[in-house]
């Protein structure tokens, strides 16, 4: 399928904020959604909410199907708005693959950007049109204390003020600290970046699938996701998953044959709350996994549920060089 790059966002469209997920609008603190919007209009950008950010709902997911995917088809239509961007990410995404209108989205290029579930969203677009779209930041990365400019920086190399080659330095902090949960919950506790690790060496250039682990592994037998041979995977998974979990969703992977396959594999950084340690570590899992790999394996990367976050281009072309641990986008937007 041919790839289509969406035009690159410039200050005279605005971004369109969605939920495809979980609730925001009674749950999220108002001060918090006014906060996120602020950060995106001090840019320069001014930003429209959609149906499903402000609906208040006692449910689990941000409205119907139906509600949810008209939000992001009235957007797709809008020629004032040139992002579509997920305030966060949550459960059930999927819900609404089958019901897009993906000739629609053909048709009306723009830029799609979201992480954890709302990648099964950016992944199902991708597959059935050929749009490039992005695994990158929500509002919320921008709304939370102290947002990192790494984010933004890399969102812009990427989306606004493209390069044609994008060069991944790693941060030198990040923060997975649980704040909300704070009295003194005005800042964020920081933590030296150990940079990116290789487990494996290798080169690969490849086209990119780019997603929360247990999302794409619920497309699998789908339409909605390609098949993934010659691509470079990169994955990442919540604070809610334990070494336990991680292992197993790996192990479906091997077991998929998604391994025999994929010319290189990129994992994000892990939050603290996942319970990795020395007695339990993912160097032990990706040992179990990949001690005969055949491809590049690169860990400990800026992109997870840990703050900052690069933004990687869905469909995009990656190069992985482990000898200078080094991660390069090629431009994604026209």
């Amino acid at each position: 399928m041919q790839k289509i790059l969406p035009p690159r966002l410039d200050k005279n469209k605005a971004i369109g904020v969605i939920a495809p997920a979980n609730p925001v609008a009674g749950v999220c603190h108002e001060d918090t959604i006014k906060s996120g919007y602020e950060y995106l209009k001090n840019k320069g950008f001014s930003v429209i909410e959609g149906l499903s950010v402000k609906l208040v709902t006692q449910k689990h997911t941000a409205g119907t199907a139906s509600l949810r995917v008209k939000d992001i088809h009235d957007f797709v239509k809008r020629d004032d708005i040139g992002c579509i961007m997920a305030f966060w990410g949550g459960f059930n995404t999927n819900q609404l693959l089958d019901q897009l209108d993906y000739e629609l989205i053909k048709k009306n290029p723009k830029i799609f950007i979201g992480y954890s579930d709302v990648t099964a969203l950016t992944t199902a677009i991708t597959t059935k049109t050929g749009l490039i779209t992005f695994s990158g930041p929500g509002v919320i990365s921008f709304a939370k204390p102290e947002p990192f400019d790494y984010t933004w920086d890399y969102f812009e190399k990427m989306c606004i003020k493209p390069q044609e080659n994008i060069i991944i330095k790693p941060s030198k902090e990040y923060a997975d600290d649980l704040y909300f949960l704070r009295e003194d919950n005005d800042h964020r506790i920081k933590k030296t970046n150990e940079g990116i690790k290789v487990f494996n060496q290798g080169n690969a250039v490849g086209e990119v699938v780019a997603g929360n682990l247990q999302t794409l592994l619920i497309l699998q037998g789908t339409q909605y996701l390609s098949d993934m041979t010659g691509k470079v995977l990169f994955i990442e998974e919540d604070e809610t998953s334990a070494p336990a979990h991680v292992d197993r969703f790996i192990c479906q992977c091997k077991q998929l044959g998604w391994f025999n396959k994929i010319a290189g594999l990129v994992v994000g950084r892990f939050t603290e709350q996942s319970g990795f340690s020395s007695e339990d570590s993912l160097e032990d899992i990706l040992k179990e996994y990949f001690f005969d790999a055949k491809f590049p394996v690169l860990y400990n990367v800026d992109f997870g549920h840990s703050d900052p976050l690069i933004t990687i281009p869905n469909g995009g072309v990656a190069k992985i060089n482990t000898k200078e641990k080094q991660i390069t986008f090629k431009r994604s937007v026209t």
